[in-house]
């Protein structure tokens, strides 16, 4: 039977073609006899206590630019959808968050992966923190004085924005002469006094950032993203490369133990990110790297 999906995205135009999985998704999708259908946040809305969107369909073709095909925008129920993907990237901001209460009440209709009270309750970067041992030694705080006083512990470190995605706003930070870098206040700064993730630098990073697909629970594709010369920063945005890998049994392991969180949340589809044997972020809104 045909099925009609909803993929709610960043607008086409700025999409990359070659890295885009839900682009991806919508091509295989169609390629099965399903129908597409795509929206921006903005084009949903709340009717009473309905949620509603104006989507248009789709058709990807990878071989012509622009590489894609719209049909008429239609104005319609979000629960008249068969599966809603909600894969929009971050940050998570208020736009965002009010998409995701826009989505609620058709959760209890359609399918919407991944929940959207799922992904209002649970942080990307923090998530790891929920499973025991699968973590980096972390502090997350909004205090100069705090993450001063964590890298004079664990000497090198990481800060790491809290709702951004692709090593966006990511700093690397260590100790000169026993002297916090004087980057650790600017990376605060430049966050405007938010809350950021700080922990200890992983230097395995330099063999590879893991990211494994991770479907209802179970890990079903993984590739090793190895950062560019001179960088630390293993995204496939910033420039790293890719290569094949394999799942460790402690990879495995942590995994399984983050089945019943997941779970509990209506995170069906995400993308678990290892350096060594941590796991340095659970990427539940658009869970990337599918192609690759």
């Amino acid at each position: 039977m045909a099925l009609e999906l909803l993929f709610i995205i960043d607008p086409l135009e700025v999409l990359i073609l070659e890295t885009e999985t839900s682009l991806l998704l919508m091509s295989e999708a169609a390629r099965r006899g399903h129908r597409p259908a795509v929206a921006r946040l903005r084009d949903l809305y709340l009717l009473d206590r309905e949620a509603r969107v104006r989507a248009r369909a789709i058709a990807v073709d990878e071989t012509v630019r622009p590489f894609y095909r719209l049909g008429p925008s239609q104005d319609r129920a979000v629960a008249s959808y068969d599966i809603v993907l909600m894969r929009k990237d971050p940050p998570v901001d208020i736009a965002y968050h009010n998409a995701l209460t826009i989505l609620e009440p058709a959760r209890e209709l359609v399918p919407v992966l991944n929940d959207p009270l799922g992904i209002r309750r649970s942080n990307e970067k923090l998530l790891p923190l929920e499973i025991p041992g699968a973590a980096a030694p972390s502090v997350v705080t909004a205090e100069p004085e705090v993450v001063a006083a964590f890298a004079r512990e664990h000497q090198e470190v990481v800060v790491k924005p809290l709702n951004e995605f692709s090593g966006h706003g990511i700093t690397r930070l260590s100790l000169r002469e026993s002297t916090l870098d004087a980057d650790a206040i600017g990376a605060l700064a430049a966050h405007h006094g938010q809350h950021v993730l700080v922990q200890r630098f992983l230097p395995e990073v330099f063999r590879g950032d893991k990211r494994v697909i991770v479907l209802d629970g179970e890990p079903i594709g993984w590739v090793n993203r190895v950062p560019r010369p001179g960088s630390f920063r293993a995204n496939i945005h910033q420039g790293a490369a890719v290569e094949a890998t394999e799942l460790t049994a402690r990879e495995r392991e942590l995994i399984e133990a983050a089945r019943p969180l997941l779970a509990a949340r209506g995170i069906e589809l995400a993308g678990f990110d290892f350096i060594g044997d941590r796991v340095t972020e659970i990427n539940i809104t658009s869970p990337s790297a599918v192609r690759q």
